[in-house]
């Protein structure tokens, strides 16, 4: 019986194969001309683009001054790159403002306001005649106030020909791939499991946790039974997802009232007449190891809610960034002030709009925050400014502590990953990498450097500005 009804699906499949070839086919090839013309010019225009850079760069790295004039040393072998006739005609010149130092005069001017040092910009022009591709280049030199500008241009005669010997050869193979798909066409039946390829790759592009059911409408009748079952599976593992992140949610708010009562009645029992040394001691010792245990538990569930809001669509709004840090600011300057630290906050002008999640937003700044008072040296400094930078608005926490040095940053994103140095004091790893898998879900930029003079420890935030 299978074999019969998997016979069935072979013969109608073909039959659909046979009857809606042509039409496809021809579509086919049109869009692999348009798409391959696309993909040529694109190739072609690139490469010869990195040669052009090349020789501008080269040019630029020859610049020098002597005597407050600009000079330029080029080595033969930049001079046969420029006139290499096989590549074109390829013309120069060294600008500084509206002057010309060097090379030719007429060449366009593709960055009328100069280009800033170590950028490129490319553009089109026509020179004596014949249109050109052209790149400027600026370059900083000793005692020149501003970046000069090396220009490089090239004709385009040998892009075109290369560009049109490619589309030569793409023509033929079309003809070629034509030609064989009409010679075995009773041998492709596969193209009648069209929508079963198209529902695999949708599966493989879906998110981790994505359960959304999977369109069964367009499988194969002799398909569709599997695709329902798939479905009926897909259910399942939602609701177990559902009941994780419930248990998540239910346990950060469980979790945290015994721990804060522990610590009143163990706050009480300290102030109370406690003669003997040892119950001193282990007062102190039943405080330290609830302390810790509850970051702990708040950490692993923050780090719980950042890995669930990954593989989620989280709600975003345009809110003020000055407004968010000063809240997150006014709740951790008591543990400051507590431990005997200086704590700045400077605030942008305007109060710039950033779109963020602002619950999110405000738990990777409290991290932050939190693990400068932590590992800021005794009576230290902690600043947090706001400071605009194009597109994104960027917040830096810094403190006057050890630091971590460049060589080790990437290793503190890392779980449960610790310096040497820090083995013998409370923690657990986890305070950086929650702040990094944050700022990944919110879109955000976390970049560690150090503070001012070489000395602490400066964490910037850039989120996306509204």
């Amino acid at each position: 019986m299978i074999r019969l009804g998997l016979h069935h699906a072979e013969k109608s499949l073909t039959r659909r194969f046979l009857g809606g070839i042509v039409a496809p086919m021809a579509v086919l090839a049109l869009l692999l001309a348009v798409g391959g013309t696309w993909v040529i010019k694109a190739a072609v225009e690139t490469v010869n683009d990195r040669i052009l850079s090349a020789a501008a760069h080269a040019i630029a790295e020859s610049l020098g001054v002597e005597n407050g004039q600009i000079t330029l040393d080029l080595s033969p072998a930049i001079f046969g790159m420029l006139e290499d006739n096989a590549r074109d005609n390829v013309y120069y010149s060294v600008r500084r403002g509206a002057e010309v130092v060097t090379g030719y005069a007429g060449l366009p001017d593709i960055a009328p306001h100069g280009v800033p040092d170590k950028q490129v910009v490319f553009g089109q022009g026509v020179y004596r005649g014949m249109p050109v591709r052209i790149i400027a280049e600026g370059h900083r030199l000793p005692h020149i106030a501003d970046p000069v500008v090396v220009v490089v241009a090239e004709t385009l005669g040998a892009r075109e020909h290369v560009a049109q010997r490619l589309q030569r050869g793409l023509i033929l193979l079309e003809v070629i791939l034509v030609g064989c798909a009409a010679v075995l066409l009773p041998m492709v039946v596969r193209w009648g499991m069209k929508p079963i390829v198209a529902l695999g790759r949708e599966m493989d592009n879906r998110a981790t946790l994505d359960m959304t059911p999977l369109p069964v409408s367009d499988l194969p009748q002799e398909m569709r039974d599997l695709g329902r079952a798939f479905n009926r599976m897909l259910e399942r593992l939602d609701a177990s997802f559902q009941n994780m992140r419930r248990f998540t949610a239910d346990a950060s708010h469980q979790m945290r009232t015994p721990l804060s009562i522990l610590r009143t009645h163990i706050a009480l029992l300290r102030d109370g007449d406690a003669n003997a040394p040892d119950t001193r001691r282990s007062i102190e010792d039943i405080a330290d190891a609830g302390e810790r245990l509850e970051r702990l538990l708040v950490q692993l569930l923050a780090l719980a809610r950042a890995d669930n809001a990954q593989s989620t669509p989280i709600a975003r709004e345009a809110l003020g960034i000055n407004r968010l840090v000063a809240d997150i600011f006014a709740q951790l300057a008591p543990r400051a002030v507590h431990a005997d630290m200086d704590l700045d906050f400077l605030a942008a002008d305007g109060d710039p709009q950033v779109m963020t999640n602002p619950v999110l937003a405000g738990e990777l700044l409290a991290n932050l925050i939190d693990n400068a008072i932590r590992y800021n040296r005794p009576r230290g400094a902690i600043t947090v400014s706001v400071e605009p930078d194009h597109d994104l608005v960027w917040v830096s926490i810094e403190d006057q502590g050890p630091g971590i040095p460049e060589a080790e940053r990437a290793k503190v994103f890392t779980r449960f990953a610790r310096l040497d140095r820090d083995a013998d004091k409370p923690g657990s790893g986890l305070g950086l990498p929650i702040a990094a898998r944050l700022s990944a879900v919110l879109d955000a930029r976390i970049v560690l450097d150090s503070g001012r003079d070489g000395v602490g420890l400066r964490a910037r935030i850039g989120f996306p500005s509204a």
